[in-house]
């Protein structure tokens, strides 16, 4: 009974301290998507679409800033990185943090879109997840609908 307890305890003391860091790296299978209207429009309707589903924005800021890329090397992108405040989702033993990245990468009305999920669960080991199809998929489909409004 001593060992369950002490366990427990170990276990949830450990979920309380996790560190997740703003950027996430190049993933293999980003989610991806052109979007055919302005800059603008398309960063104002993003930004809506992720309050609306719930996601604070942490920063906003030049994607040249964390990665190199062709389309930052020259004037004709325009390019912003959305980074989101760490979600917290509760279970019986353990919480997820979960966020995400949005690289927004635009020439004249053309926009590619793209979302980088990222989850990590703490739990005697750490386990890190990003994939999030349904997440993406709906943030991009309602991205959208915003857009052709």
């Amino acid at each position: 009974m001593r060992y369950l307890i002490l366990s427990l305890i170990l276990i949830l003391a450990g979920c309380a301290s996790v560190q997740n860091p703003d950027y996430i790296s190049r993933v293999d299978h980003p989610y991806d998507r052109k979007i055919y209207a302005s800059f603008e429009k398309v960063t104002s309707a993003m930004i809506y679409v992720l309050k609306q589903k719930g996601w604070k924005i942490n920063t906003e800021a030049e994607a040249s800033i964390y990665e190199r890329d062709d389309r930052y090397d020259n004037n004709v992108y325009q390019n912003l990185l959305i980074i989101t405040d760490v979600k917290r989702q509760n279970g019986v033993l353990y919480s997820t943090f979960t966020h995400l990245n949005i690289f927004i990468h635009c020439i004249e009305n053309t926009c590619d879109v793209e979302i980088r999920y990222e989850a990590k669960t703490p739990f005697i080991k750490e386990f890190t997840t990003v994939r999030n199809d349904r997440l993406a998929e709906s943030i991009l489909d309602v991205l959208e609908q915003e857009v052709q409004k």
